[in-house]
């Protein structure tokens, strides 16, 4: 059974892109343009087939990815979160790790990196 990830990033061209390399991996990924809607699929996908990752947007409207990271890890402790961002700020990437993001990516996302940083996130070997 493939692993799952979420996407929430409010760029639905990236969200989707994003969705189509993953799945290109051989993951199943699910992509949704804000933070209110994935902490939706989290909480309703807990008990089934649950998510295992999640790749998080730092900057979006109405909640923004430090909020939604904040919630996660209320609610989803287990769950790796890589935190993404266009703006290479260091502070803001200092913040999310402290907060509990597994690990950080930098738009515009690099292919190889995105598939190493996936893999250790969840534990796979690369290959």
């Amino acid at each position: 059974m493939a692993r799952r990830v979420l996407i929430i990033d409010d760029d639905r061209f990236i969200a989707e892109a994003l969705k189509e390399r993953l799945e290109a991996m051989g993951y199943e990924a699910t992509a949704v343009t804000d933070g209110a809607s994935g902490l939706t699929v989290l909480a309703r996908e807990a008990d089934g087939s649950p998510v295992e990752l999640v790749l998080l947007d730092l900057n979006m409207p109405g909640m923004d990815g430090m909020a939604v990271l904040r919630e996660l890890r209320a609610k989803h402790a287990a769950i790796p979160v890589i935190m993404m961002s266009a703006t290479p700020a260091r502070g803001a990437k200092m913040d999310a790790l402290r907060a509990g993001a597994r690990d950080y990516l930098e738009k515009p996302i690099d292919a190889p990196a995105l598939m190493d940083k996936c893999r250790a996130a969840l534990g796979e070997k690369g290959g």
